[in-house]
C-alpha cells in the first residue's frame, strides 16, 4: 500500500504546475493523536507537503518524530503518513471528502509491523465544522478493524484569533476489547509567518495497546506551524 501512495505522490509531482502546492514545518511540545501522546509527552518535529489539483484530487505526505514503546523490545521513533483523496464541492459552503491514508514506521524495532491503512469520509461546512468517519480494516496487521468518529468546530474571533474544540470516539474493541472518548479545546493565532496553537487534550480512559495511563492523561500542547 505504501508503494501505491509513493507512486501517486510522484505522479502528482509531474503535474505540479496544474496543482497548488503547500508545505509546512511544525514544532510542537507534544504530538497528540486522538487524545493520546505519540511522543511520550516530549516535543516533536513534523514536516508535511500536499498537492491540491483543480479537479478535487489531493495527494500528500507527512512525517513526525514519535516515541512509542510497546514493551522493552518494541519501539517506534518515526511516523510517516502517505495520503490521497478527493474533495467533492456540494455548494459554496459544503464539501465532502474521501481519503485513504497509509501509516508507516520506518526503523521500528520488534516483531510487530505497526504500519496500517485507514479510509475516511468527511464533511466540511464553511471551514468551520468538520465531521469525519474513519475505518481501518487491519490495524497493526492483526486482521482486526477499528472505527473512529471525530467532530471539530472552529469559531473566528477576529482576523487573527480563532477558538476551536472537538470530540471523538475511537472504537478499538475488536483489538483491545475496549473503546474510548477524547476531546480538545484551544485557541489559534493565524499570523503572516506562522499559525500558533495552544490546546488542551484529554480522554476518558486508557486502552491497552493503543495507550497507557500516562500517555492518555490530560495535557496542554503548544504548536507552531510555519508554511514554506
Amino acid at each position: 500500500m505504501q508503494r501505491v501512495f509513493v507512486f501517486l505522490l510522484l505522479l502528482g509531482s509531474q503535474y505540479a504546475s496544474a496543482a497548488d502546492f503547500s508545505g509546512y514545518v511544525t514544532l510542537t511540545t507534544d504530538y497528540v493523536k486522538r487524545g493520546v501522546t505519540q511522543s511520550n509527552g516530549n516535543p516533536a518535529l513534523q514536516i508535511g507537503a500536499e498537492f491540491d489539483f483543480d479537479n478535487g484530487l489531493f495527494l500528500g505526505a507527512w512525517t513526525s518524530t514519535v516515541n512509542i514503546g510497546n514493551g522493552p523490545l518494541r519501539q517506534r521513533d518515526l511516523e510517516v503518513i502517505y495520503y490521497a483523496g478527493y474533495v467533492f464541492e456540494i455548494s459554496r459552503a459544503w464539501r465532502i471528502s474521501a481519503t485513504a491514508v497509509a501509516y508507516d514506521y520506518p526503523g521500528q524495532s520488534g516483531n510487530v509491523d505497526y504500519g496500517y491503512e485507514e479510509y475516511s469520509l468527511g464533511g466540511n461546512f464553511d471551514d468551520r465544522v468538520w465531521l469525519e468517519f474513519a475505518f481501518s480494516p487491519d490495524l497493526y496487521n492483526t486482521g482486526l478493524s477499528t472505527i473512529n468518529i471525530d467532530l471539530f468546530a472552529a469559531w473566528p474571533v477576529n482576523n487573527i484569533w480563532a477558538i476551536g474544540g472537538g470530540a471523538g470516539y475511537y472504537d478499538t474493541s475488536n483489538l483491545t476489547g475496549s473503546a474510548y472518548q477524547y476531546w480538545q479545546l484551544g485557541i489559534t493565532a493565524s499570523l503572516s509567518w506562522a499559525d500558533i496553537d495552544f490546546r488542551f487534550h484529554d480522554t476518558d480512559k486508557w486502552v491497552p495497546i493503543i495507550s497507557t495511563p500516562d500517555r492518555a492523561k490530560s495535557r496542554f500542547v503548544l504548536k507552531i506551524q510555519i508554511p514554506f
